[in-house]
């Protein structure tokens, strides 16, 4: 089968028309290696796309790891202080038990509190200024947590207290006495994204670690956590 295809005259001296034939043949194989150079370029872009996730994976695993021996550090360090501390450096957690800080149903920080958190705070100013800390970690949240036992005693604005109140002002407190520690150097750390490094919050009873009706799982319970959070991978721009 084949296309007939009128060929226009290119000179005044004929007056007949010449043809000439395009086989479907030839047609088809002008659209599949027109078909192929598409391909080749999805293909190409799809591998340089998969060149970059993995990059950015590889860098993930390196800020998670550069996390774990930021975790272990403060810990050692810590220990040096006499200040114990428990830490998950798989998900990347430090935790203090507040009853080592506050007294019960308080946001007032011990004199105990204020050593321990001081030391902490001037650790943290000392190693999130290092190049591979200030890459791999995003954000230090600070959280207070409470057992699930409602709060007695404790009074603010002439009523009590809610755990959620309790949780938040001592999260609160905690950083604004790592600010005053480190006469403002808290507040001034940044990450690699210029965005203030710390932040706080409180989850009450949200969160617990442990889940028995017990003294000793609620007294594991009230603490004061620090979250690190690492850089993740940036989709969108290997969307692009």
């Amino acid at each position: 089968m084949s296309f007939l295809i009128r060929k226009k005259s290119t000179s005044n001296n004929h007056s007949d028309d010449g043809h000439y034939y395009i086989s479907i043949s030839d047609l088809m194989t002008s659209l599949l290696f027109i078909f192929i150079l598409i391909l080749a370029y999805m293909m190409l872009s799809f591998v340089e796309k998969q060149e970059q996730l993995n990059d950015e994976i590889k860098k993930l695993e390196q800020n998670i790891e550069a996390r774990k021996d930021l975790l272990q550090l403060l810990k050692d360090e810590l220990i040096k202080e006499d200040i114990n501390v428990d830490i998950d450096k798989e998900n990347g957690n430090m935790r203090l038990k507040s009853d080592l800080l506050f007294q019960s149903g308080s946001a007032d920080i011990s004199q105990e509190g204020k050593r321990q958190i001081g030391k902490i705070a001037k650790i943290l100013v000392s190693k999130l200024q290092e190049e591979k800390y200030i890459t791999s970690i995003d954000t230090v949240f600070i959280e207070g947590h409470t057992d699930n036992k409602p709060i007695s005693g404790a009074y603010k604005n002439g009523r009590s207290w809610t755990n959620k109140e309790l949780s938040s002002q001592r999260a609160i407190n905690t950083f604004s006495e790592m600010n005053f520690e480190t006469n403002n150097e808290i507040l001034s750390l940044r990450n690699i994204k210029n965005k203030s490094l710390l932040s706080y919050s409180g989850y009450a009873e949200t969160r617990p670690l442990c889940f028995d009706d017990n003294d000793e799982c609620r007294n594991k319970n009230r603490r004061i956590e620090f979250y690190f959070t690492v850089n993740t991978p940036e989709i969108k721009k290997i969307n692009k």
